[in-house]
């Protein structure tokens, strides 16, 4: 008996130590090495709103800290989300509770860090540290929105293993651009809102050929800068984009016919270019595409039949160009669409009936062109419409009692005027939201 209690008592003695050796269970509390880099780093922000509050020896374990993720198996930081909360709303701009000061260096220290966040707080026009190209586990960098300026450091090229890099809305001035090129693992690149105009290696300003090489990417936003020229012909070779957003530039040409190849795109943004020629029949091979907004250029040509291929669409806009001809008939396809804007256009012709066959639809936009006939009867299908807007038209006919009484409860904008309607105006009662 005794000799069996023996054997018992030293099983349970080597589970003991086969537990305790690192990476055979689950790992509680930091390294301690990490928790005083968290503390030097914390030592040289100014935080007014107390967001770091919970890094201290009141609680010794950093890995509960407020936006500090560690590693189960290993212990180690993995992650720092630290993106500055909202704090008051005016209107469509956000004050938030921003961590302001410098970046310490003791990040280095957080050698298994893959996930860096520090969004919307106010760094006060500091530089981006070129240290932080030494962080070569990085996978998730956003330093958008945070008051960073001047030249953004090529060490950030060397973090081969990033796979979002997000340093939008800053104050940024972009020196050799080569150094993109050498995240080859990289999915998601956002660099609106910093002025890539005089980026080297982007002559003139304009989106380079090289952009092709980033097959990777399936999410690319260049959007308010000064990019001009053309868009290049090699954006089809990105066959795994699904969300291109190249909006307020100074883009100039057609829209190249191989956008279409780009079968896994779902957002295509191009409003407020300069872009001429007409929208290619290829945009009906992106099936997947729900949201499509060209507005604000100088398109010609018609709309084309194909874009009725593309009925996973929910927005649709092609405001403010120079289309001509008639709405297609194929629009009543894209029975998911909720917005649809051609307004401001020089289109004829008549509302087609099938635009009924939409029955997501929310927003409908057919102001300023030259429509002409009746209102199709089967606009009182559309039980979702919250704004209808058909003013300065050459419409006519008598307007139907019941137009659009099926969207009593949800219709607030009706717009019909200058047109050439007769009869009596239809009792718009019941119409709360209106």
């Amino acid at each position: 008996m005794a000799g069996r209690s023996f054997q018992h008592l030293l099983s349970f003695l080597m589970l003991l130590l086969l537990c305790a050796k690192p990476g055979l269970g689950n790992v509680t509390g930091c390294i301690e090495r990490e928790r005083q880099a968290l503390l030097h780093f914390k030592r040289g922000l100014v935080d007014e709103f107390g967001l770091l509050s919970s890094w201290g020896d009141d609680n010794r374990d950093c890995c509960q800290w407020r936006g500090v993720q560690c590693s189960n198996q290993s212990g180690h930081i993995i992650m720092l989300h630290l993106p500055a909360p909202p704090n008051e709303e005016y209107g469509e701009f956000v004050i938030y509770q921003s961590l302001r000061g410098d970046i310490s260096p003791s990040l280095l220290e957080l050698e298994h860090l893959t996930h860096l966040d520090l969004s919307c707080n106010d760094f006060e026009e500091r530089h981006i540290p070129p240290f932080l190209g030494s962080l070569s586990r990085m996978q998730y960098l956003n330093l958008s929105h945070a008051y960073f300026a001047q030249t953004v450091p090529t060490q950030l090229g060397n973090l081969s293993n990033l796979l979002s890099l997000d340093l939008s809305n800053n104050y940024l001035k972009f020196g050799n651009l080569e150094w993109l090129s050498r995240l080859s693992s990289l999915r998601h690149l956002d660099l609106s809102s910093v002025d890539l105009s005089k980026a080297i290696h982007w002559s003139q300003g304009s989106i380079p050929d090289t952009v092709g090489k980033m097959v990777l990417l399936s999410h690319l936003d260049l959007s308010f800068n000064q990019l001009q020229g053309s868009i290049p012909d090699t954006v089809r070779k990105m066959v795994l984009l699904s969300h291109l957003d190249l909006s307020v530039n100074q883009l100039q040409g057609s829209i190249p016919d191989t956008v279409g190849k780009m079968v896994l795109l779902s957002h295509l943004d191009l409003v407020v270019n300069q872009l001429q020629g007409s929208i290619p029949d290829t945009v009906g091979k992106m099936v997947l595409l729900s949201h499509l907004f060209l507005s604000y250029n100088q398109l010609q040509g018609s709309i084309p039949d194909t874009v009725g291929n593309m009925v996973l669409l929910s927005h649709l806009d092609l405001s403010s160009n120079q289309l001509r001809g008639s709405i297609p008939d194929t629009v009543g396809n894209m029975v998911l669409l909720s917005h649809l804007d051609l307004s401001r256009n020089q289109l004829q012709g008549s509302i087609p009936y099938t635009v009924g066959n939409m029955v997501s639809l929310e927003n409908l936009y057919l102001s300023q062109n030259h429509l002409q006939g009746e209102i199709p009867k089967s606009l009182s299908n559309l039980c979702n419409l919250q704004a209808l807007k058909l003013d300065r038209n050459n419409l006519s006919g008598q307007l139907a009692p019941d137009f659009v009484a099926c969207a009593n409860d949800t219709l607030k904008t009706l717009s019909l005027s200058d047109n050439q309607f007769n009869g009596s105006v239809p009792a718009l009662i019941g119409f709360s939201s209106l």
